[in-house]
């Protein structure tokens, strides 16, 4: 028993053994293959993981937000995660869209939810789910970005580089709120469009892009920059198309397109540009204190309105100015370099320019307007027009070559020491010379009306030559001032001297000068009277002082008139001359005391040609005259005739040449034959002498001598001879009575 509980005590102890040396085996193993022990965390350092790590932000059943990271390291203090290689989506709220901002380094930070990469960030804005839809995507590449996990905003107060939209810029500070599709550039904000070969470059002081209204918000001030074209605003609105351009609406903006042979300059408190294909330009709307400058080698011309819309043509991309529209108190002014400038207003005009875009083609007004033509030069003078519509053509060089209006009233202003002048019609037709640009040739018609002075015109039609400075009036023309007036179907006006010409049924009225009647003194036509004249032309020069009836003339002043086929008057020397079938009629007039003749009596006198010498109070007949007064008759070569002072009453008339003399009555005929005879009218006394006189009275019988008188009103005979030749005097005595 003894020995077999030894033998048991040593089986235990060598199972004990065993086990001990078992565990002690397996132990070694264990140790052996156990990982080895992790090194102690930095103080502050939760937790650390490499290999990847994901964090997603969620609200209900959607994702906000999945931030990503190659490396994981939380802190405690200030508590944050550390990320490496980061990449956050951002989720849009329908879930069809995402934005992925990536860094290299960022923190988050666990008590705000903020997320922060000092480093260089790339975002892109935009992805879309439906890899079938249009990715409208926003580039941004900056740095010192915050993300807040709760607001869903990035920001960064850096320089940001940007593309979205098919442009590319840059801007000082950014935010992006992803739940809005806002994007906002802080300041310094430059922006670049390429399309084709141009750029269209934006600068702003900030800008707010908002995806969902593609639209582009610049402010405080903007600039707008294409090849030649700038613009500068203050706020404006940048309307986007499938990344391209469509419109620019600018506040308080003004405009140059800067080109080799033209400039155009443009502004309005609101101005609106529209764009056609790659970014370029084909209408520009200004609004409120509108302007429009268009300058070239031709000149200069304003245009002024409340409102100035403006159509471009888009040649080789190019944005060529092609009409413009101005409404609201208009003003057009074109500034030629030489030739007198042009001013016009209206309510609305309508603009057309030349192919190119450098000169004017047509003007037009839609409403009543002004236009001014002021000179540059003393030469020039100065016009200006009203109308209820306004069509202007320019030739090359923006010099016009036709200008119409409709029920037009012009004004010009006279020359030195001359009149002003003012013109009315319903129509008017101007044309101008294609060199210098001057006016040419004028024409107004239907109701035409004229003023210069105290001078006045009228007619159907009316032409102004301005080379000459001649007008003329056609149909039913008429032309007066204070001393009368001229009435044809034609009149001539020269401008410069005031000389004129009438021609086809002319009258004229030439009213009584006014001047005291006690230094009143008379002529052939008594300037006391009004004197009228007929013709079929009719011309005066010198300030009408001298005057010329031509093809039928008849001048009369009451009861007396000179007939003839042409009739001068020359006011300057008073002298009056009639030539071809001469006859003038003129009547006895009251004596100096007022007594008047018992009965009417004239004096009637046809002659080729008369000359008339108011100094002399003198008549002159020529080419075989007849004189008739009363009963007497006297024929003669040439005849002068002298009138009274006081009147135009015949005083002596003196025959030469072939003179033939014959009175008749009732009971007896008296006849007169001589070289030359005298007149005296006061004692109706006719003295006969050279050629051996010869007087017949059919009841006296023929009296001959050197000098004979006889008297009209009486059977007086005077017969003075000479010792030579003694006077010869046959009695005729009367017959007897048959039976006694």
């Amino acid at each position: 028993m003894r020995r077999t509980g030894w033998l048991l005590l040593v089986c235990v102890l060598a199972l004990a053994g065993a086990v001990g040396w078992v565990y002690q085996q397996q132990k070694a193993a264990q140790t052996k293959a156990a990982p080895p022990k992790p090194v102690s965390l930095p103080a502050g350092l939760l937790s650390r993981a490499d290999g990847g790590w994901v964090w997603t932000q969620t609200s209900g059943d959607k994702t906000i937000a999945e931030v990503r990271a190659k490396e994981f390291s939380q802190q405690s203090d200030p508590p944050r995660v550390d990320l490496q290689m980061v990449e956050v989506k951002v989720f849009h709220k329908n879930d069809a869209a995402y934005d992925l901002i990536q860094s290299d380094k960022a923190e988050l930070r666990t008590e705000d939810g903020v997320m922060y990469a000092d480093g260089e960030v790339n975002m892109t804005m935009g992805f879309q789910a439906d890899p079938e839809a249009r990715n409208r995507l926003v580039h941004i590449k900056t740095s010192g970005v915050t993300y807040s996990t709760l607001a869903g905003k990035v920001s960064t107060e850096r320089k940001a580089e940007f593309e979205f939209e098919n442009s590319r810029g840059s801007a000082v500070g950014a935010t992006y709120d992803p739940e809005l599709r806002e994007l906002q550039m802080h300041k310094d904000v430059d922006l670049q469009w390429t399309k084709g070969k141009t750029t269209m470059r934006v600068a702003a002081g900030a800008l707010s892009y908002k995806e969902q209204e593609s639209k582009i918000f610049l402010t405080p001030w903007s600039r707008l920059t294409r090849g030649t074209l700038t613009l500068n605003a203050a706020s404006s609105v940048v309307s986007l198309d499938k990344g391209e351009i469509t419109l620019v609406e600018a506040e308080s903006a003004k405009g140059e397109d800067k080109q080799p042979k033209r400039n155009l300059e443009y502004e309005a408190e609101h101005l609106v540009m529209r764009f056609a294909d790659k970014n370029t330009i084909n209408r520009i709307e200004g609004e409120r204190n509108a302007r429009l400058v268009t300058t070239s080698d031709s000149g200069r011309t304003t245009v002024k309105a409340q409102r100035v819309d403006m159509d471009f043509e888009t040649p080789a991309g190019d944005s060529v100015l092609k009409k413009a529209r101005a409404q609201g108190g208009t003003t057009v002014e074109n500034v030629p370099p030489k030739t007198a400038s042009r001013i016009m207003r209206s309510e609305i005009v309508d603009l057309a320019m030349r192919a190119g875009g450098e000169e004017i083609e047509t003007v037009v007004t839609e409403t009543p307007g002004e236009i001014e033509f002021i000179p540059k030069l003393e030469t020039e003078r100065y016009r200006k027009m009203n109308g209820e519509r306004f069509w202007i053509n320019y030739g090359p060089k923006n010099q016009i070559e036709k200008f119409r209006a409709a029920k037009v009233t012009t004004f010009t202003k006279g020359k030195p020491k001359q009149p002003d002048s003012k013109t009315t019609s319903e129509d008017l037709l101007a044309t101008f010379d294609a060199k210098t640009g001057d006016l040419a040739q004028l024409e107004q018609w239907t109701n035409f009306q004229y003023e210069e002075g105290e001078r006045r015109a009228k007619a159907d039609h009316a032409k102004l030559e301005q080379a000459t400075e001649r007008i003329t009036l056609q149909g039913g023309a008429r032309i007066w001032d204070p001393t009368g007036s001229t009435d044809a179907v034609t009149i001539e006006l020269d401008q410069k001297t005031g000389d004129m010409v009438a021609t086809e049924k002319v009258i004229s009225t030439r009213l009584p000068e006014k001047k005291p009647a006690a230094k009143k003194k008379t002529s052939l036509m008594d300037a006391s009277e009004t004197l009228q004249a007929r013709a079929a032309k009719m011309t005066t020069r010198n300030e009408n002082k001298w005057i010329r009836y031509e093809g039928g003339a008849t001048m009369w002043q009451g009861a007396d008139k000179i007939e003839a086929d042409t009739i001068t008057i020359d006011r300057k020397t008073q002298v009056l001359q009639a030539n071809g079938k001469v006859f003038t009629q003129t009547r006895e007039r009251p004596k100096a005391n007022g007594t008047a003749p018992v009965a009417q009596l004239f004096t009637l006198v046809r002659a080729p040609e008369m000359e008339y010498r108011d100094a002399e109070k003198l008549a002159h007949y020529k080419g075989g005259v007849n004189l008739v007064r009363g009963d007497l008759r006297v024929n003669s070569r040439e005849l002068k005739a002298w009138f009274t002072e006081e009147g135009n009453s015949l005083k002596v008339a003196n025959a030469d040449g072939a003179v033939d003399i014959l009175q008749t009555s009732l009971d007896r005929t008296r006849t007169g034959k001589s070289e030359h005879a005298v007149y005296e009218i006061a004692e109706s006394k006719v003295v006969l002498t050279g050629g051996t006189p010869v007087f017949t009275d059919s009841a006296q019988g023929t009296t001959r001598g050197q000098m004979i008188t006889f008297y009209a009103e009486n059977d007086r005979l005077l017969v003075d001879g000479a010792a030579a030749e003694p006077t010869e005097s046959r009695l005729k005595r009367k017959q007897k009575k048959s039976g006694k």
